[in-house]
């Protein structure tokens, strides 16, 4: 088994690759040129292939040298995840181009793969009721969101022409190890364990968690199924929590003071929640690792790093 993993060196990506060369696959990592792919630094039999996925000759080549037999498309720049500026528009179009110039890749290859595997996010629903369901019509309220939901949209449309099956995933709001800081988890985790104040903006909010183990488990569950081609599934905890009662969690599996945790009311707090049933009753899959379970290990991963760095 070969995958070839388009976004491979980021937080989801490296923690995929690891669960995939530990299972025996062989593992090809597509790279952008500028990229320093630090959290693969670990895992030296992963081949790298640096390289602009508009750069045709050489996407085709890279397909052609990995012959995968999986591909798992985890692209998005999240660092625009709560930019609902105009300006941020034209960036995102870019990464939407990247994935159909992918597929078009793919397709001419003499050797299809048996699945192709992209993620998309709970983001993409956006404005509407709750739980979200695979079904429902998507508001997203960014551009971030809306190159996703547009190419969940091209997966569809594009599915019966493709000589390969392509799956599209929508994750949960994903935590765990090596997760950059500007995220919730990490933030609250790396506050209470310097003992620096950090300020909930939205704690009345809820989020669903799921952590990368349960995500990258997740994956490989659908990479290896027969599900039918523009198929979208959901895959999260199905369930929420509070942004100031997972603060309190933290606080307590950290020891912290509780008088970190600042917070600042609001009127409007919004509940982010996948209905996942469609998954469960599909593949028989569900998320194993509790709430708790997760963030204890995240923070005892968080603090192995930071006495490998002192």
């Amino acid at each position: 088994m070969r995958a070839l993993l388009v976004g491979g060196a980021g937080f989801i990506g490296s923690h995929l690759a690891r669960r995939l060369f530990a299972e025996g696959w062989e593992v090809h990592v597509l790279l952008r040129p500028d990229s320093d792919g630090w959290r693969l630094a670990t895992l030296p039999d992963v081949t790298q292939h640096r390289l602009a996925l508009s750069h045709g000759p050489a996407l085709q080549a890279c397909i052609a040298d990995s012959a995968p037999t999986h591909i798992f498309w985890l692209v998005g720049n999240t660092a625009w995840r709560h930019d609902g500026a105009v300006t941020q528009a034209g960036a995102s179009v870019e990464t939407l181009a990247g994935f159909l110039a992918l597929l078009e890749a793919v397709a001419r290859t003499g050797r299809p793969p048996q699945m192709v595997v992209r993620t998309g996010s709970i983001a993409e629903y956006g404005a509407q009721a709750v739980p979200f369901r695979e079904d429902q019509r998507e508001r997203p309220l960014t551009a971030y969101a809306a190159s996703l939901t547009a190419a969940t949209y091209y997966a569809q449309a594009l599915a019966r022409n493709l000589p390969f099956p392509i799956v599209t995933a929508r994750l949960a709001l994903v935590y765990g190890p090596g997760q950059a800081a500007d995220f919730l988890v990490p933030a609250l985790i790396g506050a209470c364990i310097a003992g620096r104040p950090i300020i909930l903006s939205r704690p009345t909010d809820r989020r669903d968690l799921i952590h990368v183990g349960d995500a990258v488990d997740a994956l490989l569950c659908i990479a290896e199924s027969n599900v039918r081609g523009g198929t979208i599934l959901n895959v999260g905890s199905g369930t929420d929590v509070a942004v100031g009662d997972l603060a309190d969690r933290v606080v307590g599996l950290t020891g912290a003071n509780p008088q970190l945790v600042r917070r600042e009311t609001i009127d409007d707090p919004v509940t982010l929640r996948l209905a996942v049933e469609a998954l469960a009753m599909n593949l028989g899959w569900r998320a194993r690792i509790m709430l708790d379970d997760g963030l204890e290990r995240t923070i005892s991963a968080v603090r192995a790093s930071k006495a490998v760095q002192a």
